[in-house]
């Protein structure tokens, strides 16, 4: 592996990697000159901290384009071995801000967040205050990983090239990693204080001005416009920036102004024979309901409003940030039939359809009409004829009662029940007006029911959001679990450990084996201990459940030839209860 290395200039692979990211940038001879001096030219034996660095560096870019998994894994681990060198030796920063990434790329994020804030508390001294008399440490190459890329501007690109030293670098680096590596960012604190301290550092920086204003603005801070002006003083066209703009007058009821951000983006588009996804929103009225986002390859409709966690996030980060959707993207296949239980606005349930083919199909159900127009909005628009849209909710009886179903489902969190909705609506709010609360009627509809109504012939893949994951749902999908043993990807509640538990009890009873996904090296790692399903857990955590006989292929079999011996188990299971 280390010939692969020596065999071309690592240099010039890394100069191509910057290139391809932002091919706008014209790099000086300076610049090249300066990661010239700080190359080792022994690349099949670096010793020092910061050789060790370069060398994982480049092990990185490998790995990112080897087209073999086994080669990206081994690229990793080369990766990983050089930097746990090079912070046993000197604590050097940039090994440790290295680690600290790949750790949040292969989703190890409690070794990550360890690591990054350690590095924080090592590089602040050392990048702002030396010695008299105290050389400057020498500046290393830095790994710009596909999280970020897209969104790495000139200027950040540039401070990570002038650093004074490893240390700055270091910062830079982590102001970066930080932001792009946290899961529903504009919905976290957590998150915001990274924005805080990334935007300090790097304060022209577009991309990180825009998720600060915007997660200022989820919760209503009215200083969140300062931060989107920023963001478009710096990148005056970008599409995102100017929609957010757009947005967030909307929401403070000043159509004039969300009005001329929206002339400003219409006159900022070159002329084309269709419009972009990410220009469509310029084609909605300003005072409608939805607007469009462009994600997945195509235009996502999603509520006009920065309060919605869907549309604050798709509009910062550019795709859906849990790291679960790698794989259910990886995973579907053409011809894959695939059920989207609690489909919010359709992240998971677009990207199947655009997936499956003209052979598969995709189902999803969703309780909040709001999401479903959105649903709706976007099969129109992009002529998803696979995808089917219930306005239901999985459990275990078919039936239509009256059932609440609006902005109080996102706000309330999992509490979806009518006894939860009055509570949420005497709660004390922010002063933000609180919608009208219309109750409608949506379907109750087991899993059961629906293969049969929609004639199945098996289900490969069902997605269910945390929400959703209850034992009643379980037990209204006895038959169809006993008959295709489907995969099964499904939301953690870090806020109710013991749902967590027991729904994943449940499936291994009736054989399943659970697996967490490691990102980026695209790895299922088994569950050993059911108290990786309670402890640690962030918003956004998912799980996957596999039966051993889907785990090479998914096997389709006819409702005829179908095994029901677990039926029978799994319904007295179920229906047992649902201790919370």
């Amino acid at each position: 592996m280390t010939n692969k290395f020596t065999s071309s200039s690592p240099l010039e692979f890394y100069f191509a990697h910057l290139e391809t990211v932002c091919p706008t940038i014209v790099y000086q001879e300076f610049e090249r000159d300066i990661a010239k001096s700080i190359a080792n030219a022994h690349w099949d034996n670096p010793e020092s901290p910061l050789d060790l660095n370069n060398f994982a560096v480049i092990a990185l870019i490998e790995a990112e384009n080897a087209d073999d998994d086994g080669e990206r894994e081994l690229l990793i681990d080369l990766a990983l071995e050089a930097l746990q060198k090079g912070v046993e030796r000197d604590r050097h920063p940039l090994c440790a801000a290295h680690m600290a990434a790949v750790f949040y790329l292969i989703g190890d994020r409690v070794a990550a967040d360890e690591i990054a804030n350690s590095t924080l508390a090592d590089a602040f001294q050392a990048a702002h205050y030396h010695a008299a008399g105290e050389a400057s440490e020498s500046i290393g190459l830095v790994y710009l990983p596909p999280l970020f890329d897209r969104a790495a501007s000139e200027a950040t690109i540039g401070e990570l090239f002038r650093s004074p030293s490893a240390h700055y670098q270091a910062l830079i680096f982590l102001a970066q990693a930080l932001v792009f590596t946290q899961p529903l960012m504009c919905a976290s604190a957590t998150g915001r204080r990274w924005l805080e301290f990334s935007v300090s550092l790097l304060s022209e920086t577009p991309h990180t001005n825009l998720m600060l204003g915007l997660s200022h603005l989820h919760e209503c801070h009215a200083e969140g416009l300062l931060y989107l002006h920023r963001a478009q003083q710096a990148d005056p066209a970008a599409p995102n920036v100017l929609q957010a703009l757009s947005l967030a007058y909307r929401d403070r009821g000043h159509l004039k102004n969300a009005e001329l951000w929206k002339t400003v983006a219409c006159a900022c588009q070159f002329p084309e024979l269709t419009t972009p996804p990410e220009w469509r929103w310029t084609e909605v009225d300003v005072d409608s309901s939805m607007t469009y986002v462009a994600y997945d390859d195509c235009t996502l409709a999603v509520e006009s409003r920065l309060s919605s966690v869907s549309t604050s996030t798709l509009l910062a980060q550019g795709d859906w940030p849990e790291r679960e959707i790698e794989f259910w993207r990886v995973w579907l296949k053409p011809d894959a039939i695939a059920i989207d239980v609690g489909a919010d606005i359709g992240q998971f349930a677009i990207s199947a359809a655009k997936r499956v083919g003209s052979a598969g199909r995709a189902i999803a159900l969703e309780a909040d009409p709001a999401c479903m127009n959105c649903l709706k909005e976007t099969q129109k628009v992009n002529r998803l004829d696979r995808l089917t849209l219930y306005l239901a909710i999985a459990c275990d009886r078919n039936e239509s009662p009256d059932w609440f179903a609006d902005a109080a489902t996102e706000a309330f969190g999992d509490d979806i029940s009518n006894e939860g909705f009055d509570k949420w609506q005497t709660q004390p709010t922010s002063s933000a007006p609180v919608p009208p609360a219309p109750r409608n009627t949506v379907e109750h509809l087991t899993l059961d029911a629906l293969m049969f109504r929609e004639e199945l012939p098996r289900v490969d893949f069902i997605r269910i959001d945390r929400a959703h994951c209850t034992l009643e749902m379980l037990a209204g999908a006895t038959q169809l679990l006993s008959i295709f043993q489907p995969t099964l990807l499904f939301g953690l509640s870090p806020d109710i450990p013991d749902r967590n538990l027991t729904f994943g009890n449940a499936l291994r009873a009736i054989g399943y084996k659970l697996y967490h996904y490691k990102p980026y090296v695209k790895q299922l790692v088994p569950i050993d201990s059911m108290r990786e399903l309670t402890e640690n857990l962030v918003v956004g955590a998912n799980a996957i459940a596999i039966h051993p006989s889907q785990y090479d292929s998914v096997i389709s079999l006819g409702y005829a030839d179908a095994k029901l011996a677990d039926e029978a188990a799994l319904a007295e299971l179920l229906l047992a209860g649902d201790p919370q």
